[in-house]
């Protein structure tokens, strides 16, 4: 092969030497060919949701039906006092009988978890897109309490029972009907009051009653004992149901005037003397034909004194008596059957 064709193919050959030669005088231009390709540039990072960012509550987020989208937990807080959950705070009006008295929500036992519901509203839309949502007020009562507070309220309103009472006007007996009292109903009137702290649909709610029956619910007999017209009248309330002749003491041994009761009463009594000088040296007399009781004892809160038979009947009708009341014995007997322990009587 000749010489020329030779040169011909150094030719390249010589030129990619020089090229490389020139490369390498040149080192910005070898650190460019050496470094890696650039990243593919990618799109911007996502800005964080704006509850996340400013601590305010998302779009389409409300408590209790109360809007608070945008709101921090301080606003939140006041939109909620003054919307939903400011009327549940004001005092509830209760009536009893048409006695109507407020009871404080907060001393009665209500409260409303607004700090955790205002944390659950600025929760929601972090993760996920807003959308429409409404957190519920965690409400409860305590019934203990509410249950102290209407008992305490109760007795300011509740009507206090009268007994039946009997007194005498004129000898005559005088009745005081008796009268049923009023009280809250204190186990329903919790379950009502309790669900009204938390609805609060009507602007005042009655109370349920319970009826409290008087210790006395009526007056049973009566006795009137006159001693000018020595006679013992029967009354039933008002009502005379009956008369009798008796004896009673003579003047040296009077029957005492006043109001007594009967305290004792005995069937087929033993007579035994009073310590008086008049029964000394008198024992006692057991029950049978002589005996001065006749059959029927009725014992008088007067001291040594009460009614009874007699087998005296011939002194019916006189001042005769070491200060007793005498009676015949079949009246005794009747009128014993009629009365009980307590009746009232009065002596004029």
């Amino acid at each position: 092969m000749g010489p020329g064709r030779i040169a011909r193919r150094r030719g390249p050959v010589g030129l990619l030497a020089v090229a490389i030669a020139a490369a390498c005088a040149l080192p910005g231009v070898a650190a460019a060919a050496d470094a890696p390709a650039p990243p593919a540039p990618t799109a911007p990072a996502a800005p964080a949701p704006a509850s996340l960012r400013d601590g305010v509550i998302a779009p389409g987020v409300s408590i209790a039906g109360v809007d608070v989208t945008g709101d921090t937990a301080q606003a939140a807080r006041a939109a909620v006092l003054a919307g939903a959950l400011g009327p549940k705070l004001r005092r509830l009006v209760v009536d009893l009988n048409g006695r109507r008295f407020g009871i404080d929500p907060r001393t009665a036992g209500y409260s409303a978890d607004l700090d955790r519901a205002i944390q659950a509203a600025l929760t929601f839309g972090r993760s996920q897109p807003a959308r429409p949502v409404n957190v519920p007020l965690a409400e409860r009562v305590d019934r203990a309490r509410l249950r102290a507070v209407l008992a305490a309220k109760a007795k300011d309103v509740e009507l206090v029972p009268v007994d039946a009472t009997l007194s005498f006007r004129n000898a005559r007996p005088v009745v005081r009907p008796a009268r049923l009292g009023e009280t809250v109903a204190l186990d329903p009137a919790v379950d009502l009051v309790a669900g009204a702290l938390v609805t609060r649909r009507h602007p005042d709610y009655p109370l349920p009653l319970r009826r409290v029956r008087p210790a006395v619910g009526s007056v049973g007999s009566a006795l009137v004992i006159n001693r000018e017209t020595l006679r013992l009248s029967l009354y039933r309330g008002e009502r005379l149901v009956r008369t009798f002749p008796v004896a009673t003491g003579m003047a040296s041994f009077p029957t005492p005037r006043g109001q007594f009761s009967i305290i004792t009463k005995q069937l087929n009594p033993t007579w035994f003397p009073p310590s008086s000088p008049w029964a000394a040296g008198l024992g006692p007399i057991p029950p049978g034909p002589g005996n001065p009781l006749g059959t029927r004892w009725m014992g008088t809160s007067a001291p040594a004194v009460g009614i009874h038979g007699t087998n005296a009947s011939s002194s019916i009708g006189t001042h005769a008596s070491h200060g007793c009341i005498r009676m015949f014995i079949h009246d005794a007997e009747w009128l014993y059957s009629r009365v009980q322990v307590g009746t009232p009587i009065l002596i004029v």
